[in-house]
């Protein structure tokens, strides 16, 4: 952790993170779904040649759910490893069950990184006063600060209770909004007195949440590393842009890479609404790229199909700047 305890957690979070980027990354598996080490080391150096600020893992993009305690421990040591320091590390170590989110986030602060996520419990926490109960039980076990995840894998808490929370408990450092809703985001920023960072994740969204949060973090998304390349970083030029007040520039580096933005929407928003993550998808897209050997993914994801690869191989070669 780069801050001594959980009392300083908010304040270093806070100016730690505004304006920044956070790359929420896969974990990638061989053929026998196993974890490949050598795969998810070339995914970490990559997510920081693109200049990403922090690096989120472990999360839903990371399958989280299909991995064991023990291969998400082993995902956060190899991550904080190949970091060496360079970026935030942020783990996500949500588990329905108290003592084994308890065990992963220890872990992750033993282990080096800056922040955790968590996700409410996502069986049987159906009120704002039970969730409550839960993080105040939780964060009383360790001092790594703590981004809350508001997923709609769980019970979606009210602003007012995000922020009363934030109050109350001195490492949540920050949330990211799992609905998103930008006014949502607004009204807890405020409802916390302005003392964490609140974050809608899609990158779509990203100039206006500049615009109107007082402290604004795009966590976390993918496009940092399917959109950019290591000579051609256009999300990392129009925040620079917009945060510095040149709103039109911005914007107009904004839509150099729509065509891009429009192919994961493409694929994304059909996908989800039916009830599919479609984690396939973005690690075939890594694969094309080189930057990993296998797409395959666990169940209860879905595996690409063969039309849907040819389908992407083809939208892909249509982006100039990736060619």
């Amino acid at each position: 952790m780069k801050y001594g305890s959980k009392h300083e957690a908010k304040k270093w979070a806070y100016e730690a993170f505004r304006g920044k980027l956070v790359s929420t990354i896969p974990t990638p598996f061989d053929e026998d779904l196993e974890i490949h080490e050598k795969d998810l080391r070339n995914l970490v150096r990559y997510v920081k040649d693109v200049k990403s600020d922090a690096i989120f893992i472990t999360g839903n993009v990371g399958e989280f759910n299909s991995l064991t305690v023990d291969e998400r421990k082993r995902v956060a040591e190899i991550v904080v490893d190949e970091v060496g320091g360079e970026i935030p590390v942020i783990v996500q170590t949500a588990h329905h069950v108290a003592k084994d989110c308890i065990e992963l986030t220890r872990h992750a602060e033993e282990t080096g990184a800056d922040l955790v996520s968590i996700i409410s419990p996502y069986l049987q926490a159906s009120t704002d006063e039970a969730v409550a109960e839960w993080w105040h039980y939780v964060c009383d076990h360790f001092d790594i600060g703590v981004v809350f995840y508001d997923s709609p894998l769980s019970h979606l808490v009210t602003a007012k209770t995000l922020g009363q929370l934030a109050r109350e408990i001195p490492n949540i450092v920050g949330v990211k909004d799992g609905r998103p809703d930008q006014m949502w985001c607004w009204e807890a920023e405020r409802e916390a007195n302005y003392e964490i960072w609140v974050s809608n994740p899609l990158e779509d969204h990203w100039p206006w949440e500049m615009k109107i949060m007082q402290n604004p973090v795009l966590c976390c998304c993918w496009h940092l590393y399917l959109l950019q390349t290591p000579s051609y970083q256009p999300i990392r030029d129009y925040t620079r842009l917009i945060m510095d007040g040149n709103w039109e520039e911005g914007i107009a580096k904004y839509n150099e890479v729509e065509a891009g933005r429009q192919l994961l929407n493409d694929f994304f928003w059909e996908n989800y609404r039916r009830g599919v993550y479609v984690v396939g998808y973005w690690k075939y897209w890594l694969k094309l790229m080189g930057l990993i050997s296998n797409e395959r993914v666990r169940t209860p994801l879905v595996n690409i199909t063969e039309d849907q690869k040819r389908w992407l191989e083809k939208r892909v070669a249509e982006l100039p700047w990736l060619l």
